[in-house]
């Protein structure tokens, strides 16, 4: 069997990244239980040095590919922000519309200073173990490793989904100290309407009207039929009251192609309200000049990351164990995955709620 692994690409290959691929290659081949050849030499190159650590190199590459695929359910609203270190840090004011100063012949320019504002964000570590039977390798059903790289992947995003409607919505609903207050009208173009228009003539954090170039629609997917039929209609039915008459009219869509809709799943997971599957947001997008969430992150450490425990000890003739032999203790293989994420509210003026329901 040795001189079979010796020609084997995870060993033959000249550079470590075409290694890397073969490793991932033999393990897929040696998955299906119906080659069992492939299989049996699967189960040789794990007891091996090398092959294990080739193989996480590849789940590590799988699961940053996972993370990368996955939704992220606050790419539309919330401002992507990675921090240098752990500490709280004070948002410097790079959004508004600075102006330039007349400067006369021969007159030197006059300095200008970016603030500070009062939004603090910093962000923080997350993770957890997961663990595997020595049990389960020995059954050769190896379904559960192989989906483990995406499990990871899939954790990390689902996290920062988790930090960032946290902001938005708690267990009472949503959040009063983001949204400020909170109405109760359902889901209407009219309401849409009002919305849009009470929020234009609201002031910033620097005594400018906020800036609503774009707005992203939120809503969980109980709301996102009518959602889609609201925003992407070709005309609305208008109804305006004036004393005791109504009158309707129709008009072309005013929404289509000017609100991003944003439907999320955490949206409603985080809401302990009654009111959860009614609730909507009208929030500004991540590119104008308030956003109103900014999602952290660690520069250098964007990518999920994954470690096993190395606690197998020894042979009692000396030699090392294999990692996939699992734990001294319980012959379990402890697999670590770590992310650093966090989320900050940001400039909420032009953030609207609504709970959708009296």
């Amino acid at each position: 069997m040795a001189t079979t692994l010796a020609t084997e690409g995870f060993r033959a290959a000249p550079t470590l990244d075409e290694r890397v691929y073969e490793a991932a290659l033999l393990f897929g081949e040696g998955r299906n239980p119906s080659n069992f050849s492939r299989q049996n030499t699967l189960m040789e190159a794990l007891t091996t040095d090398d092959f294990p650590k080739l193989l996480g190199a590849a789940f590590e590459k799988e699961a940053m590919t996972a993370q990368k695929d996955a939704v992220k359910e606050y790419e539309l609203f919330a401002l992507p922000k990675n921090l240098s270190d752990f500490r709280p840090k004070k948002l410097v004011d790079l959004f508004g519309n600075e102006y330039f100063e007349d400067v006369k012949e021969g007159e030197e320019y006059k300095g200008g200073k970016l603030a500070e504002t009062d939004v603090e964000i910093r962000t923080g570590k997350t993770g957890k173990f997961f663990n595997l039977t020595w049990e389960l390798q020995l059954s050769r059903d190896f379904s559960d490793l192989a989906d483990f790289p995406k499990v990871l992947g899939n954790a990390a995003v689902n996290t920062e989904n988790k930090k960032v409607y946290e902001v938005l919505v708690g267990k009472a609903g949503l959040n009063t100290s983001f949204f400020g207050s909170v109405d109760n009208k359902p889901l209407t173009s009219e309401n849409l309407i009002a919305a849009i228009q009470a929020l234009s003539v609201k002031e910033n954090h620097r005594k400018e009207l906020v800036d609503i170039s774009t707005l992203v629609l939120v809503v969980g997917p109980g709301l996102a039929i009518q959602a889609n039929s609201i925003l992407n209609a070709e005309k609305i039915v208008r109804k305006v009251t004036d004393g005791g008459a109504t009158t309707e009219t129709t008009e072309s869509n005013p929404f289509r192609g000017q609100i991003q809709l944003q439907v999320s799943r955490e949206f409603v997971n985080q809401n302990g309200a009654a009111t959860k599957n009614t609730s909507w947001a009208l929030l500004p997008g991540k590119n104008t000049s308030n956003p109103a969430v900014v999602k952290t992150g660690l520069i250098g450490h964007e990518a999920v990351d994954i470690r096993v425990k190395r606690d197998q000890g020894e042979r009692v003739g000396g030699g090392a164990v294999a990692v996939n032999e699992g734990s001294i203790q319980d012959d379990t293989i402890h697999f670590r995955g770590r992310h650093v994420t966090g989320a900050a509210k940001g400039f909420t003026e032009a953030a609207y709620g609504s709970k959708g329901a009296a």
